[in-house]
């Protein structure tokens, strides 16, 4: 099995097991069909944050990439691949305190 298949196959796992969501088939389009909304990819994108080691920032989202299973395991394989994990450099903090500087 590739690697994009083995994650395609955890992100299965990991949405019938953390998200309690039956994916179709590894192609559908997760958000035309409603699999997902909005609240969900939140909770998508942190499940895959924990499982995969990996980081998402708000700059890297293209919807795209999560729109089938296989787009996401696609997405998560080039971050891994790319070394994605969390970062450990700290975040500034702007004068206001209210949000985190890029």
């Amino acid at each position: 099995m590739t690697d994009a298949r083995e994650i395609e196959v955890k992100i299965g796992q990991l949405f019938a097991e953390r998200l309690q969501i039956e994916v179709p088939a590894a192609d559908v389009d997760l958000f035309a069909t409603g699999v997902v909304d909005s609240l969900m990819f939140v909770k998508l994108l942190a499940a895959l944050e924990e499982q995969f080691s990996i980081h998402v920032s708000f700059e890297e989202l293209e919807i795209d990439d999560f729109r089938t299973l296989r787009q996401i395991a696609s997405f998560v394989a080039a971050k891994r691949a790319r070394g994605g994990g969390v970062s450990s450099a700290p975040r500034r903090v702007r004068a206001s305190g209210s949000h985190p500087a890029p």
